[in-house]
């Protein structure tokens, strides 16, 4: 969080206020970000802590000073989640590893707007790259990745069966939105491999403080 201009606050201490005019406070999370209107993609989330580790979910509040704060908080990013099926008759025994998910940036900047009392994210302008996902749940693999646009045919994921390498590609042209997680299902077999999104829906962010933990 910042406070006065420095991004370091103690939740556990009083903020004091100085001044009777309006004030700002920043808040996100992961912790570990030192300039919260730089986000910078992970673009290692091969195990579910460095998934996690890789959301992005921030706030800002530009208001008098009163008895409480409400930082309205909300996830930024787009999270991918692909439900994989791999015929069995054609690779028995195999799995899918290394799987990877295309983000069309890797980094993006945001900037507070005070008449809106909000943060805004510019439009996203670092360099694609690719994000190895984390495996989980038996048959699924998710990764977090920058919003941006897709177009049709354009290589979406890459992996492995065995020594064999995969990829799928995007049906139809796709904007990714922020704070929305779209799932997909893989079928993989010996002469296909077919990518079908299931759905879109809204990531909720955490409203009291036993969700941070």
């Amino acid at each position: 969080m910042e406070e006065n201009g420095l991004y370091r606050w103690e939740p556990i201490r009083r903020l004091r206020w100085e001044k009777v005019g309006r004030c700002e406070l920043i808040a996100w999370y992961p912790y570990d970000i030192t300039n919260p209107f730089i986000y910078n993609l992970h673009i290692d989330q091969s195990d579910e802590t460095k998934l996690k580790a890789a959301d992005l979910i921030n706030g800002y509040w530009y208001d008098v000073p009163k008895d409480y704060v409400d930082i309205p908080m909300k996830h930024r990013m787009s999270l991918v989640t692909i439900v994989y099926h791999v015929g069995t008759a054609d690779y028995p025994n195999k799995d899918i590893s290394e799987p990877q998910v295309y983000s069309k940036h890797n980094s993006v900047r945001f900037f507070r707007d005070q008449d809106q009392g909000k943060f805004v994210m510019n439009t996203p302008s670092g360099n694609p790259d690719w994000v190895q996902a984390c495996k989980h749940d038996d048959g699924m693999f998710s990764a977090i990745v920058i919003p941006g646009s897709y177009i049709k045919d354009e290589v979406f994921l890459k992996f492995k069966i065995g020594d064999n390498n995969f990829n799928a590609k995007m049906k139809m042209p796709t904007d990714f939105e922020e704070g929305k997680r779209y799932i997909y299902k893989l079928d993989v077999g010996k002469d296909k491999v077919e990518l079908t999104r299931i759905s879109i829906d809204n990531m909720t962010g955490w409203t009291n403080e036993e969700e941070l933990k």
